[in-house]
């Protein structure tokens, strides 16, 4: 179990005490830029239901989210304080950017690396949009097949950020791809692998693929479970399945990367925060996986990386 500290919007506390985790998620969000992404169903920015989801979070044990929603994709800072003090459920916020298509603008073609590092270092250790609240790690991405030039600065910034400040990082990945490019710019960087995490990595189910990427000693997040529209499940418990047997279990974590409205039951929707408790885990109960192997997957995986070594 780990010992440390991490930190929440409400301040820092026991890795031990982040309990049962979704390790990449959305509560609040509202993002702005064109693109596709600019449309009401990547809007979650009714509070009440913010509240809800959590409530009914962590009625099943649930001890926290693992809050996904970077500044340029509409982080609401005192909307996730507010919606952890109300419901006791442990929120982490991120600084960084998703992906360019997500968010940047010409205003990232003018910032150099020292710009952006100095924007995330005053998240991690100042606070967020203008409040004391703390970011508690770094956020990164690529988009598909490819690096942009902003993406690139934004991931050696976060390397020398996490380094300096004991947060960890963490990527989007576009559909699953690039994550040895990331690993090898991080790794140019001397930054440790083993803070690193690649999330959305199951929407490219390549066993080689993800064995490269573990080797490495980077962690990984699936976190499609229940989006039938992508893949079966039966990919995603086949592939964790063989991870285990080689060995990789402790570098492994499950979420369902809810950013939408069509992926909660609060608007209507689903399969919700809960799912993969009450749906996902049992199943992988009944495919021949242990509670022990479970148990680090959603609580002491996430208590190790996430924590602040610094």
């Amino acid at each position: 179990m780990a010992k440390g500290k991490i930190r929440t919007v409400l301040g820092d506390i026991d890795a031990k005490d982040l309990g049962f985790t979704m390790a990449h998620e959305h509560i609040l969000t509202k993002p702005y830029g064109g693109g596709e992404k600019d449309n009401k169903d990547h809007i979650l920015d009714d509070f009440p239901k913010a509240i809800q989801m959590l409530e009914e979070f962590k009625e099943i044990g649930g001890g926290a989210i693992i809050e996904a929603t970077p500044e340029s994709w509409g982080r609401d800072t005192p909307g996730m304080y507010l919606a952890s003090k109300e419901t006791g459920v442990n929120v982490v916020a991120c600084t960084g950017y998703m992906n360019q298509d997500s968010g940047m603008t010409e205003k990232e073609d003018h910032l150099t690396i020292d710009d952006i590092a100095d924007r995330m270092y005053n998240d991690v250790t100042k606070g967020m949009d203008g409040t004391s609240i703390k970011a508690g790690w770094v956020k990164c991405g690529a988009s598909y097949n490819h690096i942009t030039p902003n993406e690139e600065k934004v991931m050696r910034a976060g390397a020398r950020v996490a380094t300096e400040t004991g947060a960890c990082m963490h990527s989007h990945t576009t559909s699953g791809t690039m994550g040895i490019e990331i690993l090898e710019i991080l790794e140019e960087e001397n930054f440790d692998l083993s803070r690193m995490i690649l999330a959305h990595i199951d929407r490219f189910p390549d066993l080689w693929y993800h064995r490269k990427l573990l080797e490495k000693g980077a962690n990984l997040i699936y976190d499609g479970p229940g989006k039938a529209k992508y893949y079966p499940d039966q990919l995603r418990v086949d592939l964790l399945k063989q991870l285990v047997e080689d060995g990789y279990e402790d570098q492994i974590m499950l979420s369902n990367d809810m950013g939408r409205r069509s992926h909660h039951k609060v608007y209507g929707y689903g399969p919700g925060f809960n799912w993969i408790k009450e749906r996902f885990l049992p199943r992988l109960l009944d495919e021949g996986l242990s509670q022990e192997v479970l148990d680090k997957f959603m609580i002491h995986n996430p208590a190790r990386v996430y924590q602040m070594k610094k």
